[in-house]
């Protein structure tokens, strides 16, 4: 058993290196912005939540209200968000221009391609199967979230 732990551990690892890999480099989604993976991240989570507030946001990306508001500048300079005061002038919704939505768009298309495979997993799944590696993920997100909180 811990031999296959072990092995688990080491995948998962590479996983991220991999993916670390593949998103550490800026890159043009058709607007001639190079953005960086946090960028084009917090747009695609505006893109999902169209409306939504920074409160909101900083909660669905794991990071604090400061990080956020500062990559929610950057992008409103490059114009890819609007951002919208409410009648409580502290609070403001988060849109993406037309010009954030190609981005986006490319993007979706750019995530669909590099796990299409995992779809094609996830149906060929027993439910159970599913929801083991749910509980999986959801465990490893917790502990890296408590161990972030301790620092």
């Amino acid at each position: 058993m811990e031999k296959e732990l072990q092995k688990l551990i080491d995948q998962f690892l590479r996983i991220l290196h991999l993916y670390s890999l593949i998103t550490r480099k800026p890159k043009d989604y058709g607007t001639g912005d190079m953005l960086y993976f946090t960028e084009v991240h917090t747009l695609a989570m505006i893109g999902r939540n169209q409306g939504l507030n920074i409160t909101r946001l900083a909660e669905l990306m794991g990071v604090t209200k400061g990080a956020i508001s500062q990559t929610i500048r950057k992008l409103s300079a490059k114009g890819l968000i609007l951002r919208k005061q409410t009648k409580n002038k502290k609070e403001v919704l988060l849109n993406l221009t037309e010009k954030g939505l190609t981005v986006y768009r490319a993007q979706e298309s750019f995530r669909k391609e590099l796990f299409a495979f995992a779809g094609s997993l996830y149906r060929q799944a027993k439910p159970e199967d599913a929801e083991l590696v749910g509980r999986l993920f959801d465990a490893i997100l917790k502990n890296m979230k408590e161990r972030i909180d301790k620092r």
